[in-house]
């Protein structure tokens, strides 16, 4: 669960200064953390002892950089994508051109992603944006899937809004993760399944993505073992 927080005030000077003051402390330690096991990894065998310094480092960056973009959010300083530009957009097209550029990361792992276009879908968006947010979901449900596995790509209207989901046959999610899940830089339970980055930031700016086109992203998981689906909503144009 999220911790609770002082209110925070970044016009006050010496609030500023006392919260800067923290973060330096807190992210040299967390480097420190990161170094020792850096340096001990060098001489460490494969065995329990090398993956507890994995995950000490691991544990150390994640939480340093969620330190990071907290501060961020206390000096209300504006990151990623903040201006899109509004076009129709043929969903067909953008999630064709997505599957093509991940291709090489499925067929890796030696999966299969099918692809249900349903009928002409058209939404009002920055195609360039929405190509980055699909893509996302795509790349994460590849990650936490095993080899030989299904990815399902759907589109559909619902009444007012698009639906586009993404389900995927990996490693679930527990209720706490689902609660994390489009934080940045949450530490969760699942991990990926053939060694590739956690991207820990990856969905939490797709969800920034979606709601710029005045949409949402929304995840559900019968728990670990049982895949997930990502489900993102769009206007119609």
């Amino acid at each position: 669960m999220p911790e609770e927080r002082a209110s925070f005030n970044p016009d006050d000077i010496p609030q500023r200064e006392e919260r800067l003051h923290r973060f330096s402390h807190e992210l040299k330690n967390r480097l420190g953390s990161m170094w020792q096991a850096a340096t001990l990894l060098h001489t460490a065998q494969d065995g329990p002892e090398r993956e507890q310094l994995l995950a000490m480092a691991e544990t150390n960056y994640f939480k340093g950089a969620r330190a990071l973009e907290q501060l961020m959010e206390d000096f209300m300083v504006p990151r990623g994508i903040t201006r899109i530009q509004h076009v129709a957009v043929e969903l067909r097209t953008v999630l064709a051109k997505c599957i093509a550029n991940i291709n090489f990361r499925v067929v890796k792992k030696q999966q299969e992603l099918r692809f249900q276009p349903g009928e002409d879908i058209t939404v009002m968006g920055d195609p360039q944006v929405l190509e980055q947010l699909f893509e996302a979901l795509l790349s994460n449900a590849s990650k936490f899937a095993a080899k030989g596995t299904v990815i399902e790509l759907s589109a559909q209207k619902r009444e007012e809004v698009a639906i586009i989901e993404v389900k995927d046959q990996g490693s679930g999610l527990t209720e706490d993760d689902l609660k994390e899940i489009f934080t940045r830089y949450a530490i969760l339970s699942t991990r990926s399944t053939d060694g590739e980055s956690q991207a820990r930031g990856t969905l939490a700016r797709a969800q920034q993505w979606a709601q710029l086109h005045g949409g949402a992203v929304t995840a559900t998981s019968a728990g670990p073992g049982h895949g997930s689906q990502f489900s993102v909503s769009l206007p119609l144009a």
